[in-house]
């Protein structure tokens, strides 16, 4: 093989990240800038530490892989890479990626509408990282890499078009044809580097995780077959001559595997068959299929796979498919239509939302590979099995929420029963009613946990039937702790959700959180909590919780020291700290005015990889010891950032006009000048303090306004936190906002005539209540806003199909009662019933395809703007969701909010758009975003 070299993209990662530019006059922040601004894609480290591979995808254009390597400080780049893997031995490590054709390639075909099938193909890159060793193979379709036992396997699926040959015709003559292309299997040893295992028309594949087993199917003219390749043997295991192959499995250790097959050729009505083998002997044995009990058989959407130590096989059944007759009624002679019945307990738009779910509906059933037999677990009352880790255990978690459906209408869904479930026979026990929160099972299913909102506790039950058959009582965990274990500083017409749980201890206790500290817990009851953390959160007003530095760990293992993430509520710092074996006040490890992200530990090797940002510093990759010790910045995604003017923030305090103390976030332009009033623009959605050391990377706008390209535009951007009063929610708002929007008139901050507002969503719905209010700003721009509440509850999301009910009377709306209970509290806090009020200009964008808040709503406020003679413009973009997909609507958007603002708080001319309307003759033709 030829010797791999890379381009290097950066010599030395501790001196070229972070060198000052040459000092030159920063530019401004605008759409020329959007497009090369570039962000960290699926990092990962190698399991000694010394690589780190990541994704760096720009907004438009070509992304690339990263390659690091810690040991010669040095960046390699794989362009046009994406979805990149380690795998291999520890000290010599290949990477394998997908490499996409480039934009300018995928852009041209879009432009030509080029079919799916027609269009560039990607490419496999593997290379090795130790210097030696490349491959690359076109025309990909999937791969898959071992990333166990240091295997350096690989199984890749691409496809072939063979070359034109001659055949023979009837009158003898030559013509050229040619053959139909396919997919070819390879599976092969990247660090042997020997022969590889080659297979034509393989429809499916599945590689174990130390690359011992590969399972796959194939598909030709007339033959159906499922193979075995174990150890490099390749063996059949089903063939026939009709029929379909459905799910693979394979276990990690690949010394098992499993596959559905049957005979029917039908596109619906199929009825599988599960079979199970061994790498041991290689024999088949059917497990499971038509003939179950209930009348059960196995389904094709059912996810079959192995647990982690191999001693069960899940996998999904269902009643038959139904068969439906071939229809033979041509269109205009059907009638269609939709039946909403109140005995229905789903909603006719959750169940057209879910359709197909419901049709591929499977319920979940364990095969027991030790003892040979198997249980059907779940069913339409149980539609949902939790299972534990442990192979040996008995009893799982089963979650039925049927019962409340038909309340979710107006009630927050989400409430469910919870039941022990015997893995063994099937059979289950009730050890919840009514649970509306969040609920675990331990490792080894011998407890089950659950938090009880409406007690503000958490609680415990043992899975095992008592020693005379009685009913296991529960038991509170939390009874004993002086502290709430509940999310402070709800304000919300529900019960507030727990703080959480960090997880299952080796001795079967439970970690569990209050608004600081770290709390162990007895599911038995015979232990009183213990505060793992000795009260130092609550002390110093710091929120510790667990990290978990190994994925695939299955419990805390108290007997070693604890690695915590810290964020000081009052300052908002961050940072790590290192708690004692057993407990014990926590170490600060690293702290300071950044936000901090856990990425991955080294398998092998005491190795950290982490990211941290700010409002300036964007959340590049960082890599150090378990200390935070000998800290080395490894990605730097976006050098051209020191080339721009961007700003700093700060956090501001004030009092709401009932005398109450409030926070907010104020971000300034990078020259900021405390003599000068500046065009303020005011952005709020709940509250916004907790991220002030959040980095918000310039691009255009979702929805809402990008504070970096506000201040770099020298626009003041103020964000208030808004602590609502039930009943309340627009006054709410207007107590917190209006207050702080004269607290930055009265410090000479912003010019009173110059203060605009915007919001998105239930932003949105508070900008057009505030406007109703006063006339203090000089403009605004709400995002899908509610208008009308009387209509609005009665509305329906359609992305869920969930009715709204429930969020005016438990959620965010924050009524806290029905229509017919609380009318007046419906029509205060609907600005469509004061529209007469309102002479604020306004920039409303409201899309059609809107799943959360229906876009007749924006329509009404419009309509009644409208006709009161208020500049309104509104902004539908065809097809798309509550926030912008669409790279292109994006930008435009983001360009006519800018210019709607620079008009009215900047004085720039009103582009045409807003002068002369787009009406429908324009519509595709002329944009008028010029002046």
């Amino acid at each position: 093989m030829r010797k791999f070299r890379l381009a290097t993209v950066m010599t030395c990662a501790g001196m070229m990240l972070g060198m000052p530019l040459a000092q030159a006059q920063k530019k401004t922040l605008g759409q020329d800038a959007f497009h090369g601004w570039r962000q960290v894609a699926a990092p990962q480290i190698s399991d000694n530490g010394r690589w780190v591979v990541y994704g760096l995808n720009p907004a438009c254009g070509d992304g690339q892989s990263v390659v690091y390597d810690a040991e010669n400080s040095r960046s390699d780049t794989l362009h046009r890479a994406s979805g990149a893997r380690l795998f291999g031995p520890a000290a010599t490590p290949w990477v394998a990626a997908k490499v996409i054709p480039t934009y300018a390639q995928q852009r041209q075909e879009k432009i030509k509408k080029t079919k799916a099938d027609k269009k560039r193909p990607d490419t496999l890159l593997v290379v090795s990282l130790a210097g030696d060793g490349r491959l690359a193979v076109p025309r990909l379709k999937s791969f898959q890499t071992a990333d166990r036992e240091g295997s350096g396997m690989i199984a890749y699926l691409y496809e072939v078009l063979p070359a034109k040959a001659a055949r023979d015709t009837a009158d003898s003559v030559k013509k050229a044809t040619k053959t139909p292309k396919f997919n070819r299997l390879v599976l092969w040893d990247a660090v042997s580097g020997g022969d590889s295992i080659v297979m034509d028309s393989v429809e499916s594949y599945a590689l174990s995780r130390n690359g011992r087993m590969l399972l796959y199917s194939l598909k030709g003219d007339s033959l159906r077959s499922v193979w075995a390749c174990v150890d490099g043997r390749q063996t059949e295991l089903y063939r026939a001559k009709i029929g379909k192959t459905g799910s693979l499995a394979v276990d990690e250790q690949g010394t098992q595997g499993a596959y559905l097959v049957t005979p029917d050729t039908t596109e619906t009505g199929a009825q599988y068959q599960l079979y199970h083998f061994t790498a041991a002997d290689l024999q088949p044995q059917r497990i499971a299929g038509q003939g179950a009990p209930n009348g059960f058989t196995v389904s094709e959407y059912g996810s079959l796979k192995f647990s982690r130590e191999g001693g069960r096989l899940f996998f999904g059944m269902n009643r038959p498919p139904r068969v439906v007759p071939k229809d033979t009624l041509p269109d205009d002679e059907k009638s269609t239509y939709d039946l909403w019945s109140y005995t229905d307990t789903l909603l006719m738009t959750q169940q057209l939302a879910m359709a197909k779910q419901i049709r591929q509906q499977s319920f979940r059933a364990v095969y027991d590979t030790r003892s040979g037999e198997w249980v059907l677990l779940g069913d339409k009352y149980l539609a949902r099995v939790v299972m534990p880790e442990d192979d040996a255990a008995q009893y799982a978690l089963g979650i039925d929420e049927q019962p409340y459906e038909w309340a979710s209408t107006w009630e927050s869904p989400g409430t469910k029963d919870l039941y022990a479930v015997d893995l063994t026979t099937g059979t289950r026990r009730k050890v919840a009613v009514a649970a509306k929160a969040e609920s675990a099972i331990s490792p080894d299913g011998k407890y089950i946990v659950w938090y009880d909102a409406p007690r503000a506790e958490w609680k415990a039950v043992a899975t095992a039937i008592g020693k005379r058959g009685d009913t296991t009582a529960a038991v509170s965990l939390t009874a004993e702790i002086p502290y709430r274990m509940d999310v402070q500083n709800f304000d919300m017409p529900d019960y507030p959700s727990a703080e959480g749980m960090a997880g299952w201890t080796t001795d079967g206790r439970v970690v569990i959180y209050d608004n600081f500290d770290l709390w162990l817990t007895d599911p038995s009851g015979r232990r009183a909590p213990e505060c793992l953390t000795r009260g130092i959160g609550r002390r110093d007003s710091i929120a510790f919780r667990y990290v978990q530095l190994d994925p695939e760990e299955r419990a805390i293992d108290l007997s070693q020291p604890m690695l915590l993430s810290a964020f000081d509520r009052g300052t908002k710092a961050a940072g790590y700290y290192r708690m004692p074996a057993e407990g014990g006040e926590p170490e600060r490890l690293i702290a300071g005015d950044y936000k901090y992200t856990f990425v991955a530990k080294a398998r092998e090797a005491d190795e950290l990889l982490w990211q941290r940002e700010n409002f300036r510093e964007y959340r590049d990759l960082w890599r150090s010891d378990c200390s935070f010790a000998d800290a080395r910045q490894v990605s730097d995604a976006n050098p051209q950032a020191a080339q721009y003017r961007w700003g700093t923030v700060r956090r501001v305090a004030w009092e709401d006009m009932n005398g109450r103390p409030t926070e907010g976030l104020l971000y300034l332009p990078e020259d900021y000048d405390s003599t000068r009033r500046y065009p303020v623009i005011v952005y709020f959605y709940e509250t916004h303090t907790d991220d002030i050391h959040k980095h918000l990377h310039p691009q255009p706008s979702w929805s809402i306004v990008v504070p970096v390209v506000c201040t770099s535009q020298d626009y003041v951007v103020f964000m208030p936190d808004i602590h609502y009063r039930i009943g309340y929610p627009g006054q709410s708002c207007y107590d917190a906002v209006v207050s702080g929007a004269k607290m930055l008139i009265d410090r000479g901050i912003a010019d009173p005539r110059r203060i605009g507002l915007q919001g998105q969503s239930w932003g949105g719905y508070q900008i057009a209540y505030l406007v109703t209010r006063t006339d203090m700003f000089r403009c605004a721009s709400p995002g899908a806003p509610v208008s009308n509440m009387t209509s609005a509850t009665g509305g329906i999301r359609w992305g869920s199909g969930l009715p709204r009910m429930f969020q005016y009377e438990h959620g965010q709306s924050r009524i806290g009662g029905s229509l017919w209970e609380k009318p007046i509290e419906y029509i205060e806090n609907s600005p469509l019933f004061f529209a007469n009020k309102v002479h604020t200009p306004m920039l409303m964008r409201h899309d059609d395809a809107d799943e959360a808040v229906p876009w007749y709503q924006g329509i009404e406020y419009f309509l009644a703007l409208r006709r009161h003679g208020v500049p309104v413009w509104m902004l539908n973009y065809n097809g798309q969701p509550h926030n912008l997909r669409r790279y292109a609507d994006r930008l435009d958007w983001d360009r006519r909010m800018m210019q709607f603002f620079d008009h009215y708080l900047k004085d720039a001319p009103a582009p045409r758009w807003m002068r002369e309307g787009i009406p429908v003759t324009d519509k595709g033709i002329d944009p008028k975003l010029d002046y």
